[in-house]
């Protein structure tokens, strides 16, 4: 087991999730001692961190099946899935502002009140 899997493990347990919780909302805690110049271990880490927050989050919000979390290839194909899907929801939603901006239809102006 490279160390990149065992980083990957650590992030994905309950104790390094509920760490990280903390740490984002209290801004005087630190996950490290040096608060620049992340090593690419800590940068894989917090990446990490965040990858599986995300996944624990969907699931919370039974956007997910937990099955997602029994191998790592579910784990990347969901979060490459979400990926897509998201990319998809920008592409659509571009095209109906596009629509909203070059329509034929003649705008009112709003009424003013006689007080």
């Amino acid at each position: 087991m490279n160390i990149e899997q065992k980083l990957r493990q650590l992030s994905k347990t309950t104790q390094h999730q509920n760490v990280f919780s903390v740490v984002k909302e209290v801004t005087n805690l630190k996950l490290f001692k040096n608060s620049r110049d992340l090593s690419r271990l800590q940068q894989f880490y917090i990446s990490y961190l965040y990858f599986y927050h995300d996944i624990y989050m969907d699931i919370e919000l039974k956007k997910v099946n937990p099955k997602v979390l029994e191998c790592e290839l579910y784990e990347d194909a969901y979060k490459i899935y979400k990926r897509e899907k998201k990319e998809d929801n920008k592409k659509d939603s571009k095209a109906k502002d596009v629509h909203l901006v070059f329509s034929n239809k003649k705008m009112q102006k709003p009424k003013r009140g006689t007080n």
